[in-house]
């Protein structure tokens, strides 16, 4: 899940990283692993705030559902993509309120 960071979002090393989201090392690992958070540096191997938002996402899907890393993977994709269609309907739903005519006048 690919983000571009902001100037102003914060940048941190995977030690911090883990440390902040308070999970085992090895999970996170798996995380990156999975391509469930990726290096928004990848030369520094450096993280944003937007990857902390998602590890703790993802920490709270494990605790809540006992997820698995590629099972937590499918859901957070999934979200992700139920936000997006939400969105599109609030568009639509925006435009076709707007575009309203009456056929009955035009004829």
């Amino acid at each position: 899940m690919k983000h571009s960071p902001e100037i102003t979002d914060i940048i941190m090393s995977l030690d911090e990283l883990i440390s902040a989201c308070g999970q085992e090392r090895q999970w996170v690992i798996e995380l990156i692993e999975e391509n469930i958070i990726e290096y928004d540096v990848p030369d520094c191997e450096q993280f944003t705030g937007y990857q902390l938002a998602t590890v703790r996402r993802a920490s709270r899907l494990s605790r809540d559902f006992e997820a698995s890393v590629p099972a937590i993977g499918l859901i957070l994709e999934l979200l992700d993509e139920v936000e997006q269609l939400r969105q599109l309907k609030r568009q639509f739903n925006t435009q076709s309120s707007v575009i309203e005519i009456d056929m009955d006048h035009l004829k």
